[in-house]
């Protein structure tokens, strides 16, 4: 599979995650007196993603002129967040440098798989992390067989920020330090 065909099973894939988010928000007492950003904040925040999703997002901030107008925030929340991480691919805690006033800016253009599977009052006693649902569960797995399918096996979840790097290498070297 190539990279585009990957990207393209992806978007498919939050599609259904959208679909599912959407009828869970309706629910009342979803969020339960949380705010929706709270997930993405350093104490709760550990989500990791994948190449293809990093790819996904950098091609969204490439080609949408709303995000586009954001880029120099992100990259400067996004060197804040880089001091304070490893190099690795180990649970870290971090601020997301996609969050904006309370808001995902790439929730749907590119939001990560976890991210969307990711629900504060869904219990699902049966699995180490109780949030997710079965379809969380599901597209998980097959977010991996994608990113395998792409680019081997040999790829690592990292945090976001660490993929984000990578991705948005040239845009960092642009951006001064400080600006």
């Amino acid at each position: 599979m190539n990279e585009p065909q990957g990207l393209t099973e992806l978007r498919e894939l939050r599609a259904r995650l959208h679909e599912e988010l959407r009828h869970l928000a309706s629910l009342p007492n979803y969020l339960d007196g949380q705010t929706a950003d709270e997930c993405c904040r350093h104490d709760r925040n550990q989500m990791r993603i994948t190449p293809l999703e990093a790819k996904a997002i950098v091609e969204a901030f490439r080609t949408n002129k709303r995000l586009k107008a954001h880029l120099v925030q992100v990259i400067q929340r996004l060197r804040t967040e880089l001091r304070h991480l490893k190099d690795n691919d180990s649970r870290q805690n971090f601020n997301c440098p996609l969050l904006e006033n309370g808001l995902c800016l790439v929730h749907q253009e590119a939001k990560p798989i976890g991210c969307l599977a990711w629900h504060p009052h869904v219990e699902n006693p049966q699995t180490e992390a109780p949030h997710f649902t079965e379809l969380g569960w599901e597209s998980f797995e097959y977010r991996d067989s994608l990113n395998d399918a792409v680019y081997g096996a040999e790829w690592k979840a990292r945090v976001i920020p660490l993929w984000l790097r990578r991705v948005f290498s040239q845009e960092l070297a642009r951006s001064p330090v400080g600006e």
